[in-house]
């Protein structure tokens, strides 16, 4: 079910398409650098946080670290991580396209299976991988990317999504295997 602090938290997971937007318009070496600066801000926010130095009540109280993510560094750490590796190793189409799915997929992904997820497969909801699979769909639409790279991509993001392990954050596996495929595809 939906509640205020849940929504805070995918609202905030949209930020993350200010770094493909800043690619967009400013280039891939100030992309790449803010990238970076945001994985070392988000670096020294996790350890302190971690290691119990650092106490937002803020951020505790409308952002929601997930217990999973209690003594572990949350999702956003994750894909800020996966930012400058997928700037640096891929070309603009595929590196812009890929975070922005993670950034806007993702989220929507998670709030649709909240609310409406009834089907479960592998542990997530049928209705939010559905909304996923769609909206990378979308995402990829605004690419030159040809129809049946744009489905093959959107399967593989969604099945990245499926099926990331608990283990490694799909923050992290999304944005690089979706920027994979779209380049050996293409």
């Amino acid at each position: 079910m939906l509640d205020a602090r849940s929504i805070a938290r995918k609202i905030f997971h949209f930020s993350g398409a200010s770094i493909p937007l800043c690619y967009l318009l400013f280039g891939k070496n100030t992309a790449f650098v803010f990238a970076l600066v945001l994985l070392v801000l988000s670096t020294s926010f996790e350890f302190l946080r971690i290691r119990g130095r650092l106490d937002i009540s803020l951020v505790r109280k409308y952002m929601q670290v997930k217990d999973s993510e209690s003594r572990t560094p949350t999702g956003s750490f994750f894909y800020l991580l996966a930012a400058p590796i997928t700037i640096l190793l891929f070309q603009e189409p595929a590196a812009v396209a890929s975070l922005f799915i993670v950034a806007i997929a993702d989220p929507l992904c998670s709030l649709a299976g909240l609310q409406w997820g009834r089907k479960k497969i592998f542990g997530k909801s049928l209705e939010g991988s559905s909304v996923f699979f769609v909206v990378s769909l979308l995402i990829l639409s605004f690419f030159r990317f040809p129809i049946h790279i744009r489905l093959i991509a959107a399967l593989i993001a969604t099945l990245t999504e499926l099926f990331t392990p608990k283990w490694l954050d799909d923050n992290l596996t999304i944005p690089i295997i979706t920027a994979l495929v779209l380049t050996l595809f293409t």
